[in-house]
């Protein structure tokens, strides 16, 4: 299999597998955006908190660059 095919899978599989982390009766949203012509992947929180607070935020954005994998941003760990 082509390397560039697999990190797509890969980087799929890993998105998806944490958007499903959440659980479904919570507000938030999580949602994958997947640009495989560009090899831009992200995970994205969006949602509304309490009814009056606006919740959007990138927990995880990974580029493929290179040929290489880059995590642009981490937002699971705590700090």
């Amino acid at each position: 299999m082509d390397k560039l095919i697999l990190y797509r899978e890969l980087i799929q599989k890993l998105l998806t597998a944490r958007a499903k982390l959440r659980s479904k009766s919570d507000p938030i949203e999580s949602q994958t955006i997947f640009d495989t012509i560009k090899d831009h992947y992200q995970l994205v929180h969006v949602g509304w908190k309490d009814s009056s607070t606006r919740i959007y935020g990138c927990v995880l954005h990974i580029d493929i660059k290179d040929g290489k994998i880059w995590v642009q941003h981490d937002g699971t760990e705590d700090a």
